[in-house]
């Protein structure tokens, strides 16, 4: 049995490349929101059944707006980050060529105990133009919440909600980026 992981350098022979790896939101991440929104929901018609009075749907309304935008977050197996040595794949936005990346960071904040991380990606050209391979989003999801966001040109992906561990998004990236030049 082999005691390395496969991108570790063995002794006995040259250093495979480093893995390519897609991640997506952990699981459970999302449940409270979504759902929350539906009892909302619930709560709201049946006040309005039992109150025969509408205001209570605003309730209702109010439910099925948070449950629809948070529905994305449920959806574990759509993955939100990858990485290859092609390039590194950012969900609603597409594949990003290495080349294509100026900076590449990763910023680490705490907030009282817990961990948060942002994965920066700054562009070398234009966002349009940078993009490879566009990620093609639903009409339905296009007003969904999203994990990664644009900012003046630069890409912010956190990493917090997502399944991998964050010190392996940040090996597994800086790696895939290294072998790639």
């Amino acid at each position: 049995m082999d005691a390395l992981p496969p991108d570790h350098p063995r002794p006995d022979r040259e250093p495979q490349m480093p893995r390519a790896f897609a991640t997506g939101y952990k699981a459970h991440s999302g449940d409270l929101m979504v759902y929350g929104g539906g009892v909302m929901t619930l709560i709201g018609v049946l006040a309005t059944v039992v109150n025969g009075t509408p205001v209570f749907l605003l309730i209702s309304l109010v439910g099925t707006a948070m449950a629809l935008y948070f529905w994305p977050t449920v959806d574990t197996r759509r993955p939100q980050l990858g990485a290859d040595v092609n390039g590194i794949y950012v969900a609603r936005f597409g594949i990003l060529p290495w080349d294509k990346v100026a900076d590449l960071r990763f910023e680490h904040h705490a907030l009282r105990t817990m961990r948060l991380s942002t994965l920066v990606i700054v562009p070398s050209v234009p966002l349009a133009e940078a993009i490879v391979q566009p990620d093609p989003v639903p009409l339905a999801e296009r007003f969904a919440s999203r994990n990664a966001r644009l900012k003046k040109g630069t890409i912010h992906v956190p990493l917090h909600p997502l399944a991998m561990p964050i010190d392996d998004i940040e090996a597994r990236v800086t790696a895939l980026r290294a072998a790639a030049s």
